[in-house]
């Protein structure tokens, strides 16, 4: 489908018997950057290996720009920027050193590559300080300098704020809006991290136990499916009863305690009051809320939190 830099149907990765990834249809449109979200475990990085060519597919396909992609070529590889899991660099070489042999190899010409890079990502050209003295959080900026090295149009970042400072990661996330805000690059994201997908998706995809349980606009997810009225009062069978034949709303749940969940967030809390008011039933609580992503998370995979 056009629009979808990488688009996969019936995704299989089985380890022995053991499957690892099961059916998996992802939809990453150009432009924007999707946050595949899940527990350390479920699969992410495996899906990411087979976008790469570094394991191979047991079954479904792979269109990496529209084309079926069977396997590693140079000609889509040069196209795609990626880190997987903790970058490997040369110990006793410096950023600026390692970065250099790399674009060399990598036949990267624009002379100013290395150095744009490293600046990009927060770090200091000319840095003198050996990469086996770098923190985790400075090991992961190099890793991101690299994939960005050769200007690509696709990136493919597995956990790439992981051991990053608060700072680190905010300074990172504003990096990877305005390469697809000003650069119009396109990202594919993995992190078990929610609250910063929360801050950068256009889309995310929630893997659990090798399956992708859900696809979504996240603008959309949270306008529809994260925010919601909660609502105490009793009786409870004659407010249930108000809120079908008075307020004619149609989208709630009855919790386990008595709570009513009210997912018409077009209505007014004040709207709810009156009804009931008027119909002889007063009101415990009224509230309105906006779930986190950890709470829809936790909803649409029976409860399991993400570590």
């Amino acid at each position: 489908m056009d629009g979808f830099l990488i688009e996969t149907e019936g995704l299989t990765k089985y380890f022995g018997e053991t499957p690892a990834i099961k059916d998996v249809d992802l939809h990453v449109k150009k432009g924007e950057i999707y946050g595949l979200l899940g527990r350390n475990g479920a699969g992410k990085t495996t899906i990411m290996k087979m976008l790469l060519g570094l394991t191979k597919a047991t079954k479904g396909t792979i269109q990496l720009f529209n084309k079926p992609f069977e396997k590693p070529e140079k000609s889509i590889l040069n196209r795609i920027g990626a880190m997987i899991e903790t970058p490997g660099f040369y110990p006793n070489l410096t950023a600026t050193e390692n970065l250099e042999i790399l674009a060399s190899l990598r036949g990267v010409i624009h002379k100013d590559a290395v150095k744009r890079s490293l600046e990009q990502v927060g770090l200091s050209y000319k840095d003198r300080k050996l990469y086996a003295e770098y923190s985790l959080g400075m090991k992961q900026r190099v890793g991101i300098a690299a994939a960005i090295i050769h200007d690509p149009e696709l990136l493919i970042l597995d956990e790439p704020v992981n051991g990053l400072d608060p700072i680190g990661v905010a300074e990172m996330r504003d990096f990877l809006k305005r390469l697809t805000g000003e650069y119009g690059k396109t990202i594919l994201i993995s992190s078990h991290i929610l609250s910063e997908i929360d801050l950068m998706a256009d889309q995310i995809g929630i893997i659990h136990a090798g399956l992708l349980l859900e696809e979504r606009n996240y603008r959309e997810l949270k306008e529809q499916n994260m925010q919601f009225i909660s609502l105490k009062a009793e009786p409870l069978q004659r407010v249930i009863q108000l809120i079908d034949e008075k307020l004619r709303v149609k989208e709630y749940q009855v919790k386990e305690d008595g709570t009513i969940q009210i997912f018409n967030t077009e209505i007014k809390t004040k709207q709810i009051v009156k009804v009931l008011a008027e119909n002889g039933v007063f009101v415990d609580e009224v509230c309105r809320h906006s779930d986190t992503l950890e709470d829809y998370f936790k909803k649409i995979t029976g409860g399991e939190g993400i570590a």
